[in-house]
Formats: C-alpha cells, structure tokens, sequence
C-alpha cells in the first residue's frame, strides 16, 4: 500500500478538480514509493515548496502525511489498518462493518484506496466503509490492480464494477476512471464506460495495469448496490428478444463462413494457435486498443495548474 508518481498524479488532478484534502484518511498507512528525482520533478512542475519530511534511518519507509499536509493542505492525515504494524492511527478489519456509533464516519473530505480493496475478501463491506467514511461533497479516490497482476492480491478489479457503483442513482458522481501501465510513467488511458458503448470493455495486453478512480460522494447511501453487469441489464437480456429478432434469421457473416470453412479442413486449432501468437505480439507494445482507451497526457493534465 503506497503512493506511487501514477497516485501522485492522481492526487493533483483531484485538487485541480476542485477536491478537498483537508480531512483525509488512507485505507492502510501509505508510504511513497517515487524516486527523489521524480519527487523533485513533480515538485517543479507543480510550483510546490520543498517537502519537509522527518529524518529517518536507511531503509525505513517514508509515510504520506508530510506530503498531504504540505502539498495538500490536510490538517488531518489519518489512516486505518487491520493491525498496528505500521502505526495507523486507526485500527478496524476492513473485511467488518465500520462500527455505527464510531466519530470517523462522514468525516473525511478524502478517503483514499491506494492498493488496499484487493487485499480484502469482503470487497463490499471494504468498498462501503470507504465511502461511509466520506462526507457528502467529499471524494473517494482509488488505484487498484486491474491486469497482469494475479497474485497480488485476493482480486484483479473490472472498470465495469467501478462504472456501475459510482453512478448517480447510487448517489455519486463518477470524476475519472483511467488506466495506468506501470512501465508508463507519463500516460493513463481513458476507459470507455460499457453501459454506454453497450459492450463489453476489454482488455488483453502484456504489461502490469492499475484502474485509477475518482469518485465525489453526492448524498449518504442506505442500503449497498448491488450492481448488474451493464451487458445483463439492458432490456433484451432482462426480457428476452423481440418477436420479430428471433423471427428473422440472421445472415451468416464473413467470420463465420471462414470458421466453418476451417472446420471443415481440420485447421480450426491451427488458426486459433495462430491468431492467441499475433495477439500476444500486437499486445506487447505499451499502447491500448482504440476507440475503448483513450490516451491522456498526464504531464499536459496537471502541468501549470496552481494547487488550491
């Protein structure tokens, strides 16, 4: 659980949109995980002040509250673990309700989900007490594994479970959701939401990949949603074709003649072997596949914009 300069970012383009920092708390306590030489580079591009941070031995881990305090402007830093080891203030079992009687909830301007959720068997729970933990008008803010990372944690996360939570209706108002290539520093990729482009949204590729979300809290959530993949929601799934679809028979495409035609000489296995080895060498690039992933400039994002 860390801020890395794809979280950093992530952080000042929530202050450039106008978000709070002033009360906020980490879900698990977040050391930072940037070169100094990027730090500095963040630093000058942002117009910033020198980070004061405390002295501290060789190989212990710098914490996030002097840069949130510095550069943020929170007078609270708070963070919660399951256990003491890393000095959170704050100790509860994500995986259990947050207790309803606790002067932590609605309290925070900022929740942040820096590599944490994945972590946590009981995601709903884990996912309710962030947002419980957020004042209305506050911002829940996460970076989670998304592809090519099975092993970290208990869970790799679909944009489409975030796209389905953060909607009005739940009371919520979906700012950004972005992927982000660890191997590329200077971009994220815009992902297409799959209740709008009415299909499924994936992707296949040969890098490690974190979903960057950004999500204001509208108004306290009673019972927790419980959502539908967009592609099982939509009318025809829910009630069946109309008479007249299922009446009238489809045209074969071009696809299907050429796999019928495969089959039929026995290269079926073949082609398929073929076709997975083009992928894998198509998909070993650190580009995205258009029109679902849009490329965004992360330096033009934040670059010259004065913190709040």
């Amino acid at each position: 659980m860390g801020i890395d300069i794809h979280n950093l970012n992530l952080l000042a383009h929530a202050q450039d949109l106008g978000a709070s920092f002033e009360r906020t708390i980490a879900i698990g306590r977040q050391a930072l995980f940037i070169d100094d030489w990027a730090l500095e580079q963040h630093r000058a591009m942002r117009r910033l002040p020198p980070l004061r941070e405390p002295v501290i031995g060789a190989g212990a881990p710098r914490y996030f509250e002097p840069m949130l305090q510095q550069w943020f402007g929170a007078a609270v830093a708070d963070s919660v673990d399951a256990s003491p080891y890393e000095n959170a203030p704050l100790i509860h079992d994500m995986n259990q309700p947050w207790p309803r009687d606790s002067a932590a909830l609605a309290r925070y301007d900022a929740v942040l989900d820096f590599g944490c959720l994945e972590h946590v068997f009981n995601f709903p729970t884990a996912w309710r007490n962030c947002v419980d933990l957020c004042c209305v008008g506050g911002h829940v803010l996460h970076s989670l594994p998304a592809n090519n990372l099975s092993g970290h944690g208990f869970y790799q996360f679909s944009p489409e479970l975030f796209f389905n939570l953060y909607q009005a209706k739940n009371g919520f108002e979906l700012r950004g959701l972005w992927f982000a290539l660890k191997a590329d520093r200077l971009h994220w990729w815009r992902v297409a939401n799959p209740m709008e482009v009415k299909r499924r949204v994936n992707l296949c590729n040969s890098h490690e990949v974190y979903m960057l979300v950004l999500a204001r809290k509208l108004r306290e959530l009673d019972a927790t949603p419980v959502p539908q993949q967009s592609d099982y929601a939509q009318d025809e799934w829910v009630h069946g074709p109309s008479a007249a679809a299922a009446a009238s028979p489809q045209p074969d495409g071009g696809r299907q003649v050429v796999v019928r035609r495969l089959v039929k000489l026995g290269l079926i296995d073949a082609a398929r072997a073929a076709r997975e080895r083009w992928r894998v060498w198509r998909d070993s690039g650190l580009s995205l596949p258009a029109p679902d992933y849009e490329r965004i400039d992360v330096h033009s994002l934040i670059a010259g914009n004065t913190p709040r």
